[in-house]
């Protein structure tokens, strides 16, 4: 059952009997995808409760998976791991990516804007969804989109996804077209919109959206993330505005979309509140938040450290 929104709170912090149930529906089906039923267990679009993520520079070989169930303890729904800019560190492998989907964490890899056949090497190690940076044409989001999906029998395309079999829940494996197609329907495309051209040019914008929309059910997301975008154009009039439009514009679509909330200018815990209630009502599900997973420790730290330097002060020091 999916909560509503105004109950999510209730859920967290996560219980031993949640996630029990997070590993037993994974060893279940080892090719799920934990976001993506939130998604397709709702009523209607409009129900779907707002769902929290993080982007992952905790490299592939210093991960934890102590530190990940904290993540999905605290309310967390998503990882983005980040081999963009992090590049092999950031490129996380089948054990990363099955600790994180066990904790009911949907693995996320953001790969380079110039990768392709990349995206579905991911999801042979286990990503559930890949996330394309950068966009500035219809032609790299077209791309994109036909080298996540296997090809249709007889219909295939130059970047269509290779085949390689996929392991069941017995470890049995698809050694069939039909079989592996059956297996492989989880998975997602994330966009990334953080260009002048995906953002400001309307009709640009809206023609990605549209080819989002002609996607399966839910397998296409939108991500904002407007700090290239101000790096590349400089300051932008009505910014917020353009980006409420997307949002809205999506939303006619029934197309998820999500964005970062917070900088290193807006770190107020209340104005990243009213930022993120900005998005939510503008029609955003995917909120993350600025900081990274290896800042979580630092700010647990000084949280946990905080009684200790006022009653130091309360006794004169």
């Amino acid at each position: 059952m999916i909560m509503p929104p105004h109950k999510l709170k209730e859920k967290f912090p996560l219980k031993g009997e949640e996630f029990a149930k997070r590993a037993y529906d994974f060893a279940l089906d080892p090719n799920r995808n934990s976001l993506k039923r939130i998604l397709d267990g709702v009523q209607s679009y409009g129900e779907t409760p707002p769902l929290l993520g993080i982007f992952n520079d905790i490299p592939w070989h210093q991960f934890r998976e102590d530190e990940a169930q904290i993540w999905a303890k605290t309310g967390f729904s998503f990882v983005i791991n980040d081999a963009e800019h992090c590049q092999i560190e950031g490129w996380y492998g089948k054990d990363q990516n099955r600790s994180l989907s066990r904790l009911g964490l949907l693995p996320v890899q953001r790969l380079p804007r110039e990768a392709l056949s990349s995206h579905g090497d991911a999801y042979q190690l286990g990503a559930r969804a890949t996330m394309k940076p950068y966009g500035t044409t219809f032609e790299e989001a077209r791309d994109y989109f036909e080298c996540i999906n296997f090809p249709i029998p007889g219909k295939a395309t130059a970047h269509n996804r290779g085949a390689y079999i996929r392991r069941l829940s017995d470890r049995t494996t698809t050694f069939t077209p039909e079989s592996l197609l059956k297996a492989e329907t989880e998975t997602q495309g994330w966009i990334q919109f953080e260009t002048a051209e995906y953002i400001l040019n309307l009709d640009l914008r809206d023609r990605v959206l549209d080819l989002m929309q002609a996607q399966d059910k839910n397998k296409a997301c939108g991500f904002v993330g407007p700090f290239d975008l101000v790096l590349r154009e400089g300051e932008i009039s009505d910014l917020d505005k353009s980006i409420d439009d997307l949002f809205r514009a999506a939303t006619r679509r029934e197309i998820h979309m999500g964005r970062v909330v917070g900088s290193g200018s807006l770190k107020d815990p209340k104005k990243i509140e009213d930022a993120m209630v900005r998005a939510i009502e503008n029609g955003a599900k995917l909120i993350t938040l600025h900081y990274l997973t290896s800042d979580l420790a630092e700010y647990g730290a000084i949280s946990v450290s905080e009684p200790f330097f006022r009653a130091s002060e309360r006794c004169g020091f």
